[in-house]
């Protein structure tokens, strides 16, 4: 997966994408395929399945 930057629709945030990950968890949502990616402001990382991601909370910035 290559980088790009994505914005959150409701608070404006940007952040940048690193990576695909698997998560391995007991439960529901056990094996599930997640994006990885980093706030541009303060370089938390964050983790979320790829469903939520790509929901419509996030639009690509064009670059």
């Amino acid at each position: 997966m290559m980088e790009k930057l994505y914005r959150h629709k409701k608070r404006g945030t940007q952040y940048m994408t690193m990576g695909r990950a698997t998560l391995q968890i007991e439960g529901p949502h056990d094996m599930a395929e997640c994006i990885v990616y980093m706030d541009t402001a303060n370089g938390h990382v964050w983790v979320r399945p790829v469903s939520e991601f790509f929901d419509g909370r996030f639009e690509e910035v064009p670059g």
